[in-house]
């Protein structure tokens, strides 16, 4: 039985050595453009090699494990300079070539101006393979805020992206800051300086997509900086939001499919009341129909911010979604022991109905669709945490990993194919004095960036009565939706049919007669003796359907009041509806009417459309696969 499975074992080896062989024969060509590099190899670095990559690698060297940290610390930190998330003592951002020779890319190089960095963190290469996008600190007497940079893959041209001087920073004022003499630091550089850019991608024409706290807000019950997906345009004089949160938006990625993959830390603290007459936040002692929630997804948005939806809702909490060359999606999902493991899952793949799902109900058990873990053990056989998988060509995964139990320095650089078929990772590399993570390959990637939507071309109203009566004269954005009580257009999400063949698992509704706007207004920080104002809960809006079942209005658009929205039956109570379809157990769900796993963004003087008022309603058809250029 031992001798079967030493044989089986050895037989996993040398299909990987195999395919790394061939690899290294289809990608012979694909890095010709890459010049040499400019910087010294790191000699020293030597013996932590163990393997060859099939690409060259770019990763981080850190101090700590904190780019494993999906959600912000817990802190208001009104000092100056605030606290600062995801830091570590020392970082550096380093290449790892097919030779296995390793460049240190950052580590003492001297930027523009004379600063250095001190720490980096959440690299990714650009769509023509010859720059990386990174986050990065700078080093005293800098605040050592978090900003994006980029340094040529052969070490050349290591410079500053957002933070210059031209950058406008915050939207609003942030967090009050004061001085070690107790004095205030003035509003305009606390807009200049209180923010954190982080986990940058390359949008294909020019400009970068990235996670950052430019809104200020603490959220609700916490006091976690909020983080946002922001996209800064080729030409444009300051970035603009993708997204709105009021928690944790991160690890944007812009996919071939011409969709931006990010992890949204879904954290909504309000649902429908008992008597279904409204939605509010929840309290210790309230009774309510649904649950808030508190979930971490995958999602997708698109560039010019249409099409925001989810691509993977699971139970488990999907972390780093990446695109594989195989088309399923790639993530880091936690173990109950505080460790990580690596996962694939389809597009679409629907589990999880957090803010729409009765009290009361379960979702049926569900089939459709693939979901596979990644390795569990590396080659000695140890059982191992593993995360931030990425796209390696081109039938690859990079990951880093690290055997369960040990210091977390002893996290390195792994390769596994990418189906999971062979469980056995090969080590690339492990500095044993640093934590190694977040490796990614240097290749060229094929986009197809389409252009923006067309706007319609209405004007919008110089004002909007609002439910409390009061008028509202600020910018506005039209939306639209013509399938409110009617079956989507694209194919059924994977997870419609029960396990016992019934369909479908979320039916759509057919008796919503109005569309309810609720505005959850972030948090101030402009009050001079107050330290933070927290952000209330407003009904903005009920608009009624026309005949035909349609929704055309205009609804505020403050970047500082986004919005959750809710479909109401002729009552004006938040529409219930149930499935039929049952699984082995019997169960069957029951669901409301209420958009609330995310907070919505309404752009001024911009076009929006919704897909239907229903769980599962925000999926579309679509290809992301990873491909080379």
């Amino acid at each position: 039985m031992f001798g079967l499975l030493r044989r089986r074992k050895r037989l996993a080896l040398v299909a990987c050595a195999l395919l790394l062989l061939l690899a290294l024969f289809l990608l012979r060509g694909v890095f010709d453009h890459i010049e040499g590099p400019s910087v010294a190899e790191a000699t020293e670095l030597r013996g932590f090699v163990s393997g060859k990559p099939p690409t060259p690698v770019v990763f981080t060297s850190r101090s700590s494990p904190a780019s494993l940290i999906a959600a912000a610390p817990e802190a208001e930190g009104f000092t100056y300079p605030g606290t600062i998330p995801w830091t570590a003592t020392e970082g550096r951002l380093r290449l790892l070539d097919t030779d296995g020779k390793v460049y240190e890319l950052t580590w003492q190089r001297t930027l523009p101006d004379g600063g250095t960095l001190i720490d980096v963190m959440s690299p990714t290469i650009t769509a023509d393979g010859k720059r990386v996008l990174f986050a990065g600190r700078r080093a005293p007497p800098d605040p050592g805020r978090w900003r994006i940079y980029e340094v040529g893959v052969d070490g050349r041209d290591l410079k500053q992206v957002t933070g210059r001087d031209d950058d406008p920073g915050c939207v609003s004022l942030p967090p009050l800051r004061f001085a070690s003499d107790g004095s205030r630091l003035p509003d305009a550089e606390r807009k200049r300086l209180d923010y954190d850019d982080v986990d940058p991608t390359d949008d294909g024409a020019g400009g970068i997509i990235f996670a950052s706290s430019r809104l200020p807000d603490l959220g609700r019950d916490h006091s976690r900086r909020a983080t946002q997906i922001w996209h800064w345009s080729a030409g444009d004089k300051s970035p603009h939001t993708l997204t709105a949160n009021r928690n944790n938006d991160r690890w944007p990625f812009y996919s071939s499919g011409d969709a931006v993959l990010f992890s949204m830390w879904s954290r909504n603290r309000e649902a429908v009341t008992e008597d279904r007459t409204d939605i509010q936040p929840v309290t210790a002692d309230s009774h309510s129909a649904t649950q808030p929630t508190d979930q971490w997804m995958g999602m997708r948005v698109f560039p010019d911010g249409t099409q925001f939806g989810y691509a993977i809702k699971i139970p488990e909490p999907v972390w780093r979604p990446r695109p594989l060359f195989n088309g399923r999606i790639a993530f880091t999902t936690p173990t109950p022991d505080g460790g990580y493991r690596i996962a694939a899952a389809d597009w679409g793949y629907l589990r999880l109905a957090p803010s729409s799902l009765a009290s009361d109900s379960h979702l049926p058990h569900q089939s459709g669709g693939e979901f596979v873990f990644g390795p569990s053990h590396d080659a000695e056989g140890r059982m191992i945490s593993a995360s931030c998988p990425s796209p390696c060509p081109p039938v690859f995964v990079l990951f880093a990993g690290a055997p369960v139990g040990s210091d977390a320095n002893r996290y390195g650089l792994y390769v596994v194919p990418e189906s999971f078929v062979s469980q056995v990772p090969q080590l690339l590399f492990d500095d044993p004095n640093l934590v190694d993570a977040e490796p990614v390959g240097v290749y060229a990637r094929k986009l197809d960036v389409a252009p923006p939507s067309p706007r319609n071309g209405q004007v919008p109203p110089e004002r909007l009565k609002l439910f409390s009566e009061r008028w509202y004269a600020g910018p506005s954005g039209q939306f639209h939706n013509n399938l409110i009580n009617a079956p989507m257009p694209d194919p059924p999400f994977h997870g419609q049919r029960t396990n016992t063949g019934q369909t479908p698992v979320i039916p759509h509704p057919q008796g919503i007669k109005f569309i309810a706007v609720y505005g959850a207004h972030r948090d101030r920080f402009d009050d001079p003796v107050k330290p933070r104002i927290r952000g209330g809960w407003e009904k903005l809006l009920v608009s009624p359907l026309d005949k035909y079942g349609f929704l055309d209005t205009w609804i505020p658009a403050n970047p500082l009041m986004p919005v959750v929205i809710a479909g109401l039956d002729e009552e004006q109570k938040v529409f219930k509806w149930s499935s039929k379809a049952t699984d082995s157990d019997g169960r069957a769900g029951t669901y409301y009417a209420i958009a609330g796993d995310h907070y919505s963004g309404v752009r001024a003087g911009g076009y929006h459309f919704c897909l239907g008022c229903h769980t599962g309603h925000t999926f579309i058809t679509l290809d992301v696969t990873e491909r080379l250029k």
